[in-house]
């Protein structure tokens, strides 16, 4: 199905975006201690739509919230009351600036198991009431290797609208989805321009962007050799850095694991859905005390596999989006992108060790 596509310059998009900001609820990066994370936003000034995708946190909180309340409950004599929390403030029609495709890709991914065995309502509606609008990238940052994972970047309709910057300072705004033509249109502030075929422009600016990537990998080739690297010694090895705080966990758009909590004052009390990472020593204790990962090694292993070899053979895609953020957080300088590369160009040399 093709699309409308308007041409403008930067005012007229400073414009677009005022204009959406105004007439809908807006979450944009908004810049705080020189990171970016999504706020919702009253003005323009308040928020940057083109922050540096190095610099922006993922936009999966205003999906899979950092800590949300489940249920409230109440013990009395009769015993013990159980009701539903406050409305879902995230729940609501929406429109997301900024949102990088990587990002946004993201959140097809999380779709995958959150439409699986158990239906989460909340996400689903929060996936429903918002359209996502995604400058596309010019260059991309030193840890980010997209363009080598098993998905069109090109031609992602992981977002709904997509800003390209084209020649001669023309930019191009894009419905991507059926949702984002109906939000042009229905928006009243811009109408189509005739005669327009950007979409020489808009390859050209892709390639511009392929070309400037500094890492790539042969993901097939990768995703083959870790199947067959689970008993693979190299998970020791990558592991030895690691200080297991999960911050490349709760940074990943794709990320999703999470653990339930109680907190009680006298005889009333929360339940919070939080984070939680795989790579957190107590992540897989048992109530009888054993703990199938007690060994840093091991639990880096199940990061890896699930994100390159287990999530790909259940829904068809790999756990990773190739942002790099977790490469860009991590305090001891570990990226994902090194590991599997490691562990992979390993295989022969183990292959070798044991026959």
């Amino acid at each position: 199905m093709s699309f409308t596509v308007f041409e403008t310059d930067k005012n007229g998009l400073q414009k677009f975006y005022e204009g959406i900001i105004v007439n809908n609820d807006t979450y944009a990066p908004v810049e705080k201690f020189g990171k970016f994370d999504f706020k919702k936003v009253a003005k323009l000034s308040e928020c940057d739509p083109d922050s540096p995708i190095d610099l922006t946190m993922s936009v999966k909180p205003l999906f899979f919230p950092r800590s949300a309340k489940v249920m409230k409950y109440e013990e009395n004599r009769a015993g013990t009351t159980v009701s539903e929390v406050d409305e879902d403030p995230l729940g609501g029609k929406r429109v997301i600036l900024g949102v990088k495709h990587c990002d946004a890709r993201g959140l097809q991914v999380l779709d995958k198991v959150y439409k699986w065995d158990y239906i989460d309502t909340d996400y689903q509606k929060r996936r429903e009431n918002t359209v996502i609008i995604s400058p596309r990238c010019d260059k991309s940052g030193v840890n980010c290797f997209c363009t080598s994972l098993d998905y069109d970047v090109e031609n992602s309709d992981a977002h709904d609208v997509r800003i390209v910057n084209g020649l001669n300072e023309k930019i191009y705004i894009q419905a991507i989805t059926e949702k984002g033509e109906s939000f042009l249109k229905d928006s009243g502030i811009w109408h189509p321009a005739s005669g327009i075929d950007s979409s020489e422009e808009i390859n050209k600016q892709y390639k511009s962007f392929e070309a400037s990537f500094r890492l790539k990998m042969n993901y097939a080739e990768i995703n083959a050799k870790l199947q067959k690297a689970f008993d693979s010694p190299e998970f020791d090895e990558i592991s030895k850095n690691c200080i297991s705080c999960n911050t490349c966990a709760f940074i990943c758009p794709t990320c999703h694991c999470f653990k339930i909590s109680d907190e009680k004052v006298k005889d009333t009390g929360l339940r919070y859905k939080s984070y939680d990472s795989c790579n957190n020593g107590y992540f897989t204790l048992m109530a009888g005390g054993h703990n199938p990962r007690p060994v840093k090694y091991r639990r880096w292993r199940q990061r890896a596999m699930h994100k390159f070899v287990y999530y790909k053979e259940r829904f068809g895609v790999n756990l990773c989006v190739g942002c790099g953020h977790c490469a860009i957080a991590c305090p001891v300088n570990i990226s994902i992108f090194d590991v599997v590369n490691q562990v992979s160009n390993s295989m022969q040399e183990f292959k070798n060790a044991v026959m």
